[in-house]
């Protein structure tokens, strides 16, 4: 079961329900880190922050096979590439985290209806347009919903 990432109200609702002291089901993250690692992967897809691909060109079929075309969820444990460790926390509570989570959704829907034919950089997929972007989100998202048991 999916998250529905285009039901941005039950997606803030689900989040401003989370304890801040939650502790996950697995990884090392607290609930504020992983609504600010969302907002990382929200900014990257609303343009506002660039962060080159860093799969091999010959890799990326199959990623997106994985990622876009199939059901299958992400797996416990994977940790995203280029960091160690938990990255330090930049807003002052978790509550203010959700608001600007929330700020960056309104901003990718808003990036792509005004540039329906953009295409931004995903980090693992490189360039993809607004609906594998929706389908990566749904997917991200749903990983580490489950992984504070959200979902």
């Amino acid at each position: 079961m999916f998250l529905n990432f285009e039901d941005k109200a039950d997606v803030i609702s689900k989040l401003k329900g989370l304890d801040k002291n939650q502790q996950p089901e697995w990884g090392i993250m607290t609930p504020q880190h992983m609504v600010e690692h969302l907002i990382v992967t929200t900014k990257m897809s609303n343009g506002s922050l660039t962060i080159p691909c860093r799969t091999p060109k010959e890799q990326i079929p199959q990623y997106k096979a994985f990622l876009l075309e199939s059901d299958q969820e992400m797996q416990k444990g994977i940790k995203a590439g280029g960091t160690e460790g938990l990255l330090d926390l930049r807003y002052p509570s978790l509550e203010a985290a959700i608001d600007k989570l929330e700020n960056e959704i309104n901003q990718f829907h808003f990036y792509f209806e005004n540039h329906p034919n953009a295409k931004i950089v995903n980090p693992v997929l490189d360039e993809i347009d607004y609906e594998d972007w929706k389908t990566f989100h749904k997917k991200h998202f749903t990983h580490h919903f489950k992984q504070f048991g959200l979902i």
